[in-house]
């Protein structure tokens, strides 16, 4: 064991192949205080190794980043209370102090609070495959992150119930399964809900952020209470206050007779308004594939390495013949041909890694996770997709 930062921390252990569950149930303090508790070693671990929470410290200490940061939580503690409540359980939980999990939900707001520079190192490498199949739909999805990032997740199913203070400040009773990073909120990733939702997360990088308004963090977070599409576009876009930064959404919603239909929504900060701006694509006929930069939406984005992986993953996703099946797209998730960037990254020494890999098949209600490669590995989870929240079809 080595110390970093005045914490233990593993040595290079290399990928391992394991993916911690745990099922949850209780009030939002109550659900985040045992993940705290349950995987306070992996948080801690995290924390101590994650370089870019030193440098979102580092902005934390100044007076421009002091205020981001303290407008951003006062907005937060107004709008969606009961989450500020659930990262606090998790920092009592892990023992870690609440300021540096806040730190993360901010991410680039805070990172780049006083010099937003271009080229930027923003984080990103995710793909998102999803096609309707002759029996249902399949949703396919690389989770990419810096490097740190390996073997430092989890997976919680929670069953939230929230307690009476929070009912009166607007929570909802959730139930949802969602990959986390060590430390972050579930929703930033993949998982589903059960009122019918599948999804993954694509983070975009816009050149302008609004600091001091909604990180996307909360509103992925918030998604995984959405009862159906229009609500998930109203919590989207977040009608007077709207995303500081940005990303987009995969996602696939049954209805209760069970059939599925597919959306992209690529979302940005309105510069000019309350709100957040949304692009919203409905895939019949044509596959979805997305990767981190906007396709649709005319954003002033970064330039760096985000930008160039994700034209790299696009032009490689492109050479494959479109997928039609669960196997065209684990092939696809598994490609290694690029030189510099590829769509699943387990070089040595990229920035970048694949920390596991999801495919939702919906026909078969299940949810599956790699840490390797998918076309040429078994999954190490397969977990059950229920949507117990749907009413049974009439017809």
């Amino acid at each position: 064991m080595k110390e970093l930062n005045g914490v233990l921390c593993e040595p290079n252990i290399g990928r391992r192949r394991a993916v911690p569950v745990l099922y949850l149930q209780g009030s939002h303090y109550e659900v985040g205080f045992d993940v705290g508790r349950n995987f306070a070693s992996i948080i801690k671990s995290f924390l101590s190794s994650y370089e870019n929470l030193r440098d979102f410290e580092k902005e934390y200490k100044t007076i421009t980043g002091q205020d981001a940061y303290e407008k951003t939580l006062a907005n937060m503690k107004k709008r969606y209370p009961y989450y500020v409540k659930e990262m606090q359980g998790v920092a009592d939980g892990a023992n870690v102090p609440f300021h540096q999990l806040f730190l993360l939900q901010m991410d680039d707001l805070i990172g780049t609070i006083n010099d937003n520079h271009i080229p930027r190192n923003d984080t990103g490498g995710c793909s998102s495959l999803a096609v309707k199949t002759r029996k249902s739909a399949i949703l396919a999805h690389t989770e990419d992150a810096f490097g740190e990032t390996l073997n430092h997740f989890y997976i919680m199913s929670a069953h939230i119930i929230p307690d009476p203070e929070d009912k009166e400040l607007g929570a909802v009773e959730e139930r949802f399964a969602s990959l986390c990073y060590a430390g972050h909120m579930p929703g930033y990733t993949m998982g589903y809900n059960e009122n019918g939702l599948v999804f993954s997360i694509n983070t975009l990088s816009p050149l302008e952020l609004k600091p001091g308004n909604t990180p996307r963090t909360f509103i992925t977070r918030a998604l995984l209470a959405s009862k159906n599409f229009s609500d998930a576009e109203r919590i989207l876009r977040d009608e007077g206050l709207g995303i500081g930064n940005g990303f987009s959404i995969n996602m696939i919603w049954s209805d209760k007779c069970g059939d599925q239909k597919i959306y992209n929504v690529e979302v940005a900060p309105d510069l000019k308004a309350d709100r957040s701006v949304l692009n919203i694509n409905n895939y019949v006929d044509e596959p979805l594939i997305h990767t981190n930069i906007y396709q649709r939406l005319s954003v002033k984005e970064v330039i760096g390495p985000i930008i160039d992986s994700s034209t790299a993953r696009l032009k490689a996703i492109h050479a494959h013949p479109p997928p039609e099946n669960g196997k065209d797209l684990k092939n696809i998730l598994s490609d290694i041909s690029g030189q510099d960037f590829q769509v699943f990254q387990e070089k040595e020494d990229s920035i970048i890694k694949t920390i596991a890999a999801g495919v939702f098949e919906l026909d078969k209600m299940t949810w599956s996770i790699y840490i390797n490669k998918p076309n040429i590995s078994e999954p190490v989870a397969v977990l059950p997709i229920r949507f117990s929240s749907l009413s049974k079809c009439e017809s």
